[in-house]
């Protein structure tokens, strides 16, 4: 009876050995993982070995992808830097620089696949506030990433949206980890890490993702240095029109502004314009705060506006093309009549009675 008992044991232990050992293993390496590697005196980078006379066996590269996929499956701090070092020494594989079994290092720098961000089509019907709320990151860190200065997008646009907080950013000729670390309060080691950049390092036109960075002011893109120093005051209207013609009666435009009035028809011809902006008489100091150029000078596509008329409401329009005299052909609806739209021609020596929202 008690060489059966002891048999018993044996068996159990023989069949659990490996299970032990499993989680001995995993234990391991989730404290390893669990490091903070920026202050640890354990380095896990494979970029010395890369930058010396070294050389890595295959059984070695083997291992590291069994770690790498482990690291990355328990979401481990070091999962980062462990998949870098697979990375690395595949790529050395790949390139056939390879001795007896032994992987040998490249003789030129390696390109390594860039972190943080995704490409992605926006689907019919999906604005910025759903895409941002998929990701967990905000709208303006979207727009940053992608050099939009409002919140308009269109089915089939491909964005660059990052995968948690932080901005993409296209590297600019003499850009420096410390200089894009200062000018966006990001951490240098940081982005060079996040993006596999520690061998090959910045290009130019290259875009990284910079964790939990914030654009300065002057290189985000609702910046503009004419709207940001224009001053505005109160213009006349103008109703010496030339050429009115009736273009149609317009239900059902839709949109956020009032059914038939201008407002409607020129969000209509420009579907950038936010909600925001308010009543016809507020449109060029509101463009102007949200970053759009606003100025004197009509160009075709620009919306017009005026303080004045409207019944104390201020008129909006949009300008259809500008004429090799100055002139400018517009659009407007409810210029005397509710829903009716009409095109007229207004005259050079009229034009200056208008801002134009561009």
């Amino acid at each position: 009876m008690t060489k059966k008992r002891n048999s018993l044991k044996l068996g159990w232990l023989k069949r659990s050995w490996p299970y032990l050992l499993a989680g001995i293993f995993t234990l391991a390496l989730v404290f390893v993982g669990s490091l903070d590697k920026n202050n640890s005196n354990i380095s896990l980078s494979m970029n010395a070995l890369a930058k010396a006379d070294q050389t890595v066996s295959v059984d070695q590269m083997t291992a590291l992808y069994t770690v790498a996929s482990v690291s990355d499956s328990l979401n481990l701090a070091s999962a980062s830097d462990v998949a870098s070092n697979y990375i690395i020494v595949n790529s050395m594989h790949d390139a056939g620089q390879t001795a007896e079994g032994r992987v040998e290092k490249p003789n030129a720098p390696l390109s390594l696949k860039k972190a943080g961000y995704d490409t992605y089509t926006v689907a019919e019907g999906e604005s910025l506030d759903d895409i941002a709320a998929k990701y967990g990151v905000s709208v303006d860190q979207i727009r940053w990433s992608n050099g939009l200065r409002n919140k308009y997008i269109s089915a089939g646009d491909v964005l660059y949206i990052p995968t948690q907080s932080g901005v993409v950013y296209v590297v600019k000729g003499g850009d420096t980890f410390d200089s894009i670390a200062l000018r966006y309060q990001a951490n240098a080691a940081r982005i060079e890490q996040d993006n596999n950049l520690e061998i090959a390092g910045l290009t130019e036109g290259d875009r990284i993702f910079i964790r939990d960075g914030v654009p300065p002011s002057n290189e985000r893109p609702e910046y503009s240095a004419r709207a940001a120093t224009y001053s505005y005051s109160y213009l006349g209207n103008t109703s010496a029109r030339k050429n009115i013609t009736v273009v149609g009666y317009y239900y059902g435009l839709g949109g956020p502004y009032a059914s038939g009035y201008c407002t409607q028809w020129a969000w209509y011809k420009r579907q950038d314009i936010p909600r925001s902006f308010g009543n016809a008489y507020s449109w060029a100091r509101a463009a102007s705060a949200y970053g759009y150029a606003v100025d004197r000078t009509p160009s075709a596509g620009a919306i017009f506006q005026t303080a004045y008329g409207g019944g104390g409401y201020g008129h909006v329009g949009y300008v259809e093309s500008v004429n090799d005299d100055g002139s400018i052909v517009i659009t407007e609806m409810n210029y005397g009549v509710l829903y009716r739209v009409t095109s007229a021609t207004i005259p050079a020596d009229q034009v200056g009675n208008f801002y134009y929202i561009h």
